[in-house]
């Protein structure tokens, strides 16, 4: 899944960019904090959908994005995915998945990861959704249209 991370990414300031990480395998979601909190970010963390919506509902003034796993017990990442985005529409979101056959795609993610992943892959999108303006709509559609070409890419 990873490769050794290196080091934080320069140019954004990490400190203060916070990330929600959903998954229902604890294993899974506990590397994935720790390779997250590795680049610098501030991390949050649910074990499933309905979780990550509370906890996102709570503090979505300050996450700036999600990086969730498709298929999760009572609330899955694309139902979720949907909720959150009604929240804040300007959110990022990552979804990965090792074993679906549903059409992530149609949750619009900024990006999809399949699992297996490594590091520097899932580093190398999180940085570019964090350097992308969330604000400015016009770079919105830019980044679900560069997030739709990174199932090829990523």
């Amino acid at each position: 899944m990873f490769d050794a991370p290196d080091r934080p990414h320069v140019g954004i300031k990490p400190a203060i960019v916070n990330v929600l990480i959903v998954d229902d395998e604890p294993l899974v979601l506990e590397t994935l904090c720790l390779l997250v909190t590795s680049m610098g970010y501030h991390v949050h963390s649910a074990k499933d959908g309905l979780e990550a919506v509370d906890l996102f509902e709570a503090r979505s003034d300050s996450i700036s994005l999600v990086i969730m796993d498709v298929e999760m017990p009572r609330l899955g990442g694309i139902e979720a995915t949907h909720i959150i985005r009604k929240m804040k529409p300007s959110t990022k979101v990552i979804l990965c998945s090792g074993n679906t056959r549903r059409d992530v795609w149609s949750a619009c993610p900024d990006a999809f990861l399949p699992k297996p992943f490594l590091f520097h892959d899932l580093r190398a999108i999180i940085q570019h959704l964090l350097q992308s303006d969330g604000d400015d709509p016009t770079s919105r559609s830019e980044e679900r249209r560069v997030g739709k070409e990174c199932r090829s890419r990523w």
